[in-house]
Order: C-alpha cells, then sequence, then structure tokens
C-alpha cells in the first residue's frame, strides 16, 4: 500500500529579481512522517517554508497539500489547510503577553466581540502544561523573555492551533541541550497523533534523532530525497555543499619545530 502524501512540491521556483532561490524544486513528504530539510545558508530552505506559510507564492510550479491542489496565498489560506510554521524569525509582538500572542489572530469572542479571556487563559494554560511549559507566565509581556523561552512559545503557539502539517524553521538555533531534549519529545508526540512535520536544520545529529526522511537543497535546486537512514552523514555533507569533506577542509601538512625554539613572544 503506497504511503499517503502530505505535501508535494511540483517544479517550484521562487526568484527575487536576478536571484533564483528556489528553482524548479520538486520532492514529496509522506504524511506522518518527520522529514528534514537541509540545506546552506540561501539554498532555498526557508523560501520553501515561507510558501508553504502562505507568506509569498511561487512564480511557477506549485504545491499539493494531501493529495489538492493548494492555493497558499496567505497565512489564513495555509491555516485553512492545517499547516503552521514556527518561524526562525520569532513572529510574536513583543508588547504583548505571551497569552495574547498565543491567541493571535483567532482569539475567541463573546456575542460582543470582546476576547472570552478566561477560557482562553484556561485553556492555553492546560496547553502549555501538557508540553512541560508550565512556568512560563501567560501575563509576562514577550519582549522580557529570553531568546530560548520565545523559541518555545512560537511552538506552542503553532501547536495550540492543532496543526496537520508542522514546519519547523531552525527551531534549535536558540536552544541549549536539554531544550532540543524538550523539542525531541514534542516531535516525537506529535508524529503519534498523525500530524507531519518539516524539520529545517543544519545539525545532522538532531535530523538522525528526529526524522525519517530528508530532502537536501544547494544553491536552489533539489539534489536528494530519500530515508534518512539511507544516507551517511559525510554523503549528506557532499550533497549539501558539493564537495566532500577532505575538499571542503583539507588536512593542514604538520608542522615540526625544532625543541626549545621560541615560537611566540608577547611584550
Amino acid at each position: 500500500m503506497t504511503a499517503a502524501i502530505a505535501i508535494e512540491a511540483d517544479h517550484v521556483r521562487k526568484a527575487f529579481g536576478a536571484t533564483v532561490a528556489v528553482d524548479d524544486v520538486s520532492f514529496q513528504v509522506a504524511a506522518g512522517s518527520v522529514h528534514a530539510l537541509l540545506g546552506e545558508n540561501g539554498a532555498g530552505k526557508s523560501t520553501i517554508v515561507k510558501l508553504l506559510s502562505g507568506l509569498m507564492s511561487p512564480d511557477q510550479g506549485g504545491f499539493k497539500v494531501f493529495g489538492e491542489a493548494a492555493a497558499l496565498k496567505s497565512p489564513r489560506a495555509a491555516h485553512a489547510l492545517g499547516i503552521q510554521t514556527a518561524f526562525q524569525e520569532m513572529t510574536q509582538v513583543r508588547d504583548l503577553t505571551v497569552l495574547e500572542n498565543v491567541l493571535l489572530p483567532y482569539a475567541p469572542m463573546n456575542a460582543l466581540g470582546l476576547i472570552k479571556r478566561r477560557e482562553s487563559e484556561a485553556a492555553v494554560k492546560r496547553h502549555f502544561a501538557a508540553l512541560g511549559l508550565a512556568s512560563i507566565d501567560l501575563r509576562e509581556e514577550v519582549g522580557g523573555l529570553d531568546l530560548a523561552v520565545k523559541q518555545k512559545i512560537e511552538i506552542a503557539r503553532a501547536l495550540y492551533r492543532n496543526p496537520r502539517i508542522l514546519l519547523l524553521d531552525e527551531p534549535t538555533s536558540s536552544l541549549s541541550g536539554s531544550d532540543v531534549d524538550w523539542l525531541g519529545e514534542v516531535i516525537a508526540r506529535e508524529k503519534a497523533k498523525g500530524v507531519t512535520v518539516i524539520f529545517i536544520s543544519h545539525r545532522l545529529k538532531e535530523v538522525r534523532a528526529f526524522c525519517d526522511s530528508l530532502t537536501v537543497l544547494r544553491n536552489g535546486k533539489h539534489i536528494a530525497t530519500g530515508k534518512v537512514t539511507d544516507f551517511a552523514d559525510e554523503e549528506v555533507i557532499r550533497m549539501i555543499v558539493g564537495r566532500s569533506i577532505g575538499q571542503a577542509f583539507p588536512e593542514r601538512p604538520a608542522r615540526t619545530h625544532q625543541s626549545g625554539a621560541e615560537v611566540l613572544r608577547v611584550s
């Protein structure tokens, strides 16, 4: 039986003036999988995320979401299809509280058009507790929080909207070791629920720990897609940078010095 496809990129192209960020890219992501999107800075990863998030539209080609052609012309259109994103450049409003940021822009309203604050706060509090984030004060303004906490809030907000597809754009770039373990647990829980996760990262250790499959992009082009276990680390690096580790970082010749010879003096 063929696995269902959550996302299919079909000959997607996106250019910014003379710079082609995504160049005729096609790949598929199996439903319910954790799929890594790999590449150097400028490879096209973040552009793919923004296209899937409805922040921009492709110049050519397009996407299918669960087998249906998707018109991802706005974030609301992406949200309607079950796509939620935790961005690397965090999108929270610094002068609003944690609670207000999580509820934006879908806060439940009463008949008078006012936010159902007590009901909403209780629901978000339960959600944060289930994620192991009960220590975060929902009434504190986001601007005063440290970067790792903001990243967790970004992820928690995306999950609060019950996504079918979760895009994680460099989520561990501001997380410590224990926080990365926390994220791994969150990803495993979402996968168990049938959520499809796209994980953008530079860290192969995390890709091997969290992901089932991967796609490599280089200079905006699709290089390879397959199971994580099908590729050795050196092969993945070669595909990402276009050359082997030995070519990228050649071994320096050993230097010998006469015993006792002065090699450095500071006055």
